[in-house]
């Protein structure tokens, strides 16, 4: 009950705009929990899609593999133009990369892999589950927005917006196909062609 009072200031907001259809609150807050329901039930999952980083100083376009068994990953990031494939791999345990050149990191954070060897500042933790259209668990998110099937289209999380811009239906679950995360210097977007769940 208190999550759906939570989201009616949004909804109203949504509503109040010209451009936009009046929302039915409370089927809109049903639709909400629904979809956060379905979508943490798909624990594990593949994807396959193009991805593009940009920064104040820098650019990078590159195909995306990710595989999720629950808890551990595999991230294959193959670069354009022949620059080669970075991997990371992560579990309870451990969190690796090993670069075009064959060399292995090891840290205790993905983040902080990807900061040291890409130079990225991606919030990894939360990327897993943003990418699926649900916020982070247990962190406090704000500015929601919801499309009229009460899933997310925007929000602030961990200092970054995330705006999903397409869904698509697998085995009668809604997942995302285009994600814009960003924050004040860093723009990461995701077009995923493949989910298997």
């Amino acid at each position: 009950m208190k999550k759906i009072v939570l989201f009616f200031p949004i909804i109203l907001a949504v509503s109040a705009c010209g451009s936009l259809p009046e929302l039915d609150s409370n089927i809109q807050s049903q639709g909400w929990i629904d979809h956060q329901v379905s979508i943490n039930k798909v624990e594990s999952w593949k994807i396959k899609g193009r991805a593009a980083v940009r920064d104040d100083s820098s650019s990078a376009s590159f195909v995306l593999h990710w595989e999720q068994f629950n808890l551990n990953y595999e991230l294959r990031l193959i670069a354009s133009l022949g620059q080669g494939t970075y991997l990371l791999k992560g579990s309870e345990k451990k969190v690796t990369i090993q670069t075009p050149k064959n060399k292995i990191f090891t840290a205790d954070t993905a983040e902080q892999l990807i900061q040291d060897k890409l130079g990225w500042d991606i919030h990894f933790a939360g990327l897993k589950y943003w990418l699926r259209g649900i916020p982070e668990p247990n962190v406090k998110y704000s500015q929601l927005l919801l499309d009229a099937q009460g899933r997310l289209s925007d929000m602030k999380q961990s200092g970054f917006t995330i705006s999903i811009l397409r869904y698509a239906k697998k085995k009668n679950v809604s997942l995302p196909e285009k994600v814009f995360i960003r924050k004040r210097d860093i723009q990461f977007r995701l077009v995923i062609q493949n989910w298997e769940i």
